[in-house]
């Protein structure tokens, strides 16, 4: 077949796609074990590694895994299974940060969502968190679809989203 894409002795598991007068084809997926995803950490911008270290320790919870730099520049910070790489950066990050607020806010735009097991953690999570003082972009509500969140607002403006299953 001209214009064919050949595999060797792999045969399409699907019907070939025809484009003008050539004939494309992908190849069959194999049954080669696939790499597993086992984490995954937000990237947070930050303009004092220090400060942002402070705040996720004392104020969530966290454990700081480690700090990069001197300066530093770059670290990350853990609780359970969740991770937060921050990076330093000397500007706002955010094109339309002006005197009518940060665009964050105004769209909010997540930088960062953690959830937890069950709707009785969000709300102990929720509670710990306002007993420790964290400020909120949005306080502890029952989405449309039912999950249970609430919205924690950084040293930076960075909003991160915890979220828990209806209750």
């Amino acid at each position: 077949m001209r214009g064919a894409l050949s595999y060797g002795n792999i045969r399409p598991a699907y019907t070939p796609l025809r484009i003008g007068g050539e004939t494309v084809t992908q190849p069959a997926k194999q049954s080669i074990a696939q790499p597993t995803l086992t984490s995954i950490a937000a990237q947070l911008f930050v303009q004092d590694i220090k400060t942002s270290c402070d705040f996720f320790h004392s104020k969530l919870g966290f454990t700081v895994d480690f700090v990069y730099g001197d300066p530093p520049f770059f670290g990350q910070v853990s609780r359970d299974n969740a991770r937060l790489a921050l990076r330093h950066v000397d500007e706002p990050v955010f094109a339309g940060d002006t005197e009518a607020g940060d665009i964050r806010e105004r769209e909010e735009l997540l930088s960062a969502s953690i959830t937890v097991v069950s709707a009785e953690e969000i709300k102990d999570l929720f509670l710990g968190y306002q007993a420790a003082g964290v400020p909120f972009h949005q306080a502890l509500k029952k989405e449309p679809w039912g999950a249970e969140t609430f919205v924690v607002k950084d040293p930076d403006g960075n909003l991160i989203l915890f979220a828990g299953p209806a209750s």
